[in-house]
């Protein structure tokens, strides 16, 4: 059953990747879908280039509200020197006054802490350490119909006893049933039926879903 929900929640995440829509829009930044810290944030040190960070990702997390009319990004889900970076932006200041103790470690929990007050920040644990840095920022609401995908769950957990043919050994199967669809409001003023990407290659509508946006991160450090 462990394994089965870490697939689960591995699947949700991967089409959310897939399906949310490219951030840090052309005007915003050099390169659109990436945020250079060396071109973009008008830092002079490191402390003020996190804090350019952190203004993407407002910027991003106001995009939402602006393609949604429900509300503003709150959750993010990024790679760990990205959340690194942005617990550093309140430690590293001469005058810290922000909200940024966030515990980063990806062996521990994915759930790193509350940022600024708002949001919730969630460390990808399986994001490659040679791959580009990114974040990635959705809104969830209060409700459960208030979100960008849903998960349907049909038959949460079944278990299936039999016997090996071969051996004639017990074994023991467990399966589930669900669905994944997108939020009839997730492509903005277009009505959509819930069908979503599965995957960035030979896709008819990928980096669609309003209620998220993934960028990538360059000159972390």
């Amino acid at each position: 059953s462990g394994e089965i929900l870490a697939e689960i929640n591995r699947e949700v995440v991967r089409k959310i990747y897939i399906n949310a829509k490219i951030g840090a829009a052309s005007g915003q930044t050099t390169s659109a879908g990436m945020f250079d810290l060396d071109t973009d944030s008008n830092g002079r040190w490191m402390v003020e280039k996190f804090k350019g960070l952190m203004m993407q990702i407002e910027r991003d997390a106001n995009a939402i509200a602006k393609g949604t009319r429900r509300g503003k990004g709150n959750i993010i889900m990024t790679s760990s020197d990205v959340a690194s970076a942005l617990q550093m932006a309140g430690i590293l200041d001469y005058a810290p006054a922000m909200s940024t103790n966030l515990n980063v470690d990806e062996a521990a929990g994915t759930f790193a802490g509350v940022l600024n007050g708002r949001y919730k920040v969630y460390v990808d644990p399986y994001a490659a350490s040679n791959a580009a840095e990114f974040y990635c920022v959705g809104y969830k609401g209060s409700s459960p119909m208030d979100a960008g995908i849903f998960y349907c769950p049909y038959v949460p957990l079944q278990m299936v006893r039999a016997v090996d043919s071969d051996s004639f050994q017990p074994r023991i199967a467990f399966k589930t049933r669900y669905g994944l669809v997108a939020s009839p409001f997730a492509q903005g003023t277009t009505v959509g039926n819930g069908a979503m990407a599965a995957t960035n290659l030979n896709a008819s509508s990928p980096n669609t879903n309003e209620y998220y946006r993934k960028v990538r991160i360059a000159n972390l450090m």
